[in-house]
């Protein structure tokens, strides 16, 4: 493993440790930290690394922290709610953009979270969400994390850079199906607990797998 490799694996530290801080209600400076170190890491091995599309991963981070912004000031404001989904649906597009230019969408896997998150939507979300707008925004984010999760296996990159990318795309997909369940199901309690550290993981995740080297070609 290459030292450039080494020293990313050890800066994921700082976004790690800051993880833990804000856990314990060290306040929003180190909530944020997370996500801007993780994209600040993407930067650094993609300099190494000349690459043309992690910048997409980003420009997915830049929205994410945008539309985690905008959920944490809303206050009772739903259209402040509905833009910070508005955001993340971008950031959700990023991470696909992203995997199709590296790889393709899983169909079954795709099938099965569209049946999976369908029935959610349908039997949960609808009687519980009565202004459209924002019903139509919820809609509209659940497909896209359906579409950006079938993708992330689709990755043509090492398996354990796929496997964590994987598990960081679907992190944040848990962790926003928690959101909904407290927001427009009132069920909280351990869903609220999850929450953050899922948020966390995702993006420490997602920036472990670029870490990883490329694949390597086969010799012919």
């Amino acid at each position: 493993m290459k030292k450039s490799t080494v020293l990313s694996f050890v800066l994921l530290l700082i976004p790690i440790v800051c993880a833990v801080l804000a856990l314990t209600g060290h306040g929003y400076g180190v909530h944020v930290a997370v996500p801007v170190v993780c994209a600040l890491l993407i930067g650094f091995r993609s300099c190494r690394e000349v690459s043309r599309t992690r910048w997409l991963l980003i420009a997915a981070l830049a929205f994410s922290i945008a539309g985690d912004w905008m959920l944490k000031h809303r206050g009772g404001d739903t259209l402040l709610f509905v833009y910070g989904i508005a955001l993340f649906f971008v950031a959700h597009v990023g991470f696909l953009v992203f995997c199709l230019k590296n790889g393709r969408i899983q169909r079954l896997v795709l099938s099965v979270l569209i049946a999976g998150y369908g029935l959610f939507f349908v039997w949960k979300l609808f009687p519980a969400i009565p202004d459209p707008v924002l019903l139509a925004a919820v809609l509209a984010y659940l497909l896209i994390s359906c579409f950006s999760l079938a993708a992330a296996p689709g990755l043509r990159l090492s398996p354990p850079a796929c496997r964590l990318f994987t598990a960081g795309i679907a992190c944040i997909v848990f962790s926003d199906t928690l959101i909904a369940c407290c927001e427009f199901l009132h069920v909280c309690g351990l869903y609220h607990t999850l929450m953050m550290p899922a948020y966390y993981a995702a993006h420490i995740l997602i920036a472990a797998a670029v870490m990883y080297p490329p694949k390597r070609r086969r010799r012919r």
